[in-house]
């Protein structure tokens, strides 16, 4: 099922101009991507054919060879048959060698090519027959009311002339939905025109965020334990991750008082050192990324912590905050401990960028 996400700017005609732009480039860099593959796959497939053939063929086969390749009479002595097929495979190692000098990465992507938490952890799962918690594989199918919107989304015969080229931001029906949704939540009038985009997955709309938003040598604030994509990202983006913990309180204080008195939570377990965080800021500090429902904690942050970090926000104009909310929907206790949108409070509408998921 196509995932959607909501996206709110911060700046209407601006903001959307930009992350169009961003979106166009992104997805013209894949096809020249692929269209480069082919060429180079096809290259490649018909050097290693040569290099096969002159290896097992015969002083005749070779002599077709050959002639087909470089359109040499097959009366040629066997010397000159011998120095057309060193030349030809001497060229083709001279491509071989530019292909490979062709695909070195950028400086930036130093390191980025190391196993993910999905890679190590979801073949140990396998292995060891666990439960794993954390890649989501469904194991069902869509519900049949799912299905069925989608047939009626593409057929014909419900009149709805739907099969088309998506607008850029957000297929219109979706944005308004989406709108009017965050509008109640928020208790705003959102426009669906300006104020809502999606993407194919949070993790690319995070990716055209950071992309349009940092210049190289700027800085994203991430709070530690954190997401490994907010660190690649932040780097292919060109930029510098910045890390303020979140701590460990001493479990003797670490109780939620709302909870049994012998169950700790990670609400209560762990928490921001603001002091830290307003230190970490400096000129360069361009986006904090705030992610509640926390991965991998699960800590939800609380109204008091929230408008805490938005005092913050206020006295450092430069910041733009990216509230990473995927897992708004998957809380356990929505009376004690309820999810709160960081654009939400006071003044920090126009300071973020909320992102969301319907896959979760």
């Amino acid at each position: 099922m196509k995932q959607y996400y909501a996206i709110n700017f911060t700046s209407k005609k601006r903001k959307n101009h930009r992350i169009n732009i961003i979106i166009g480039i992104h997805l013209s860099l894949i096809m020249k991507s692929l269209q480069t593959f082919s060429s180079v796959t096809s290259t490649m497939n018909s050097a290693n054919k040569f290099r096969k053939l002159s290896s097992s063929a015969s002083l005749s086969s070779l002599t077709t060879i050959t002639s087909r390749n470089f359109s040499m009479p097959a009366s040629s002595s066997s010397s000159s048959l011998a120095a057309a097929a060193l030349k030809k495979n001497n060229n083709n190692n001279n491509k071989n060698n530019n292909i490979a000098a062709a695909f070195q990465l950028s400086p930036r992507l130093d390191g980025l090519d190391k196993p993910t938490v999905w890679h190590e952890f979801s073949p140990l799962a396998n292995e060891h027959n666990a439960v794993n918690l954390g890649q989501g594989f469904p194991d069902w199918d869509p519900p049949s009311f799912a299905i069925e919107a989608m047939t009626q989304s593409t057929d014909p015969k419900y009149g709805r002339n739907a099969n088309q080229y998506a607008r850029s931001y957000a297929h219109l029906p979706l944005a308004h939905v989406l709108a009017e949704d965050y509008s109640q939540r928020w208790n705003r009038s959102i426009d669906p025109t300006t104020e809502i985009a999606t993407a194919v997955g949070c993790t690319n709309a995070l990716y055209c965020a950071l992309q349009g938003m940092i210049s190289p040598g700027e800085e994203v604030l991430l709070f530690e334990p954190a997401f490994d994509v907010y660190i690649a990202q932040t780097k292919m983006a060109g930029g510098t991750p910045k890390y303020v913990p979140l701590r460990r309180k001493d479990a003797s204080t670490a109780v939620d008082p709302d909870a049994d008195a012998t169950r700790q939570t990670s609400n209560a377990a762990f928490t921001l050192n603001l002091e830290e965080l307003e230190n970490a800021i400096t000129e360069k500090t361009k986006v904090m990324i705030i992610n509640s429902p926390h991965n991998p904690t699960g800590k939800m942050f609380s109204m008091e912590e929230l408008t805490k970090i938005a005092e913050i926000v206020e006295r450092h104009p430069q910041l733009t905050v990216i509230s990473d909310e995927v897992y708004e929907h998957i809380v356990f206790d929505e009376v004690n401990s309820p999810h709160i949108s960081f654009a939400s409070i006071d003044h920090m509408y126009d300071r973020t960028l909320t992102l969301s998921s319907s896959g979760k």
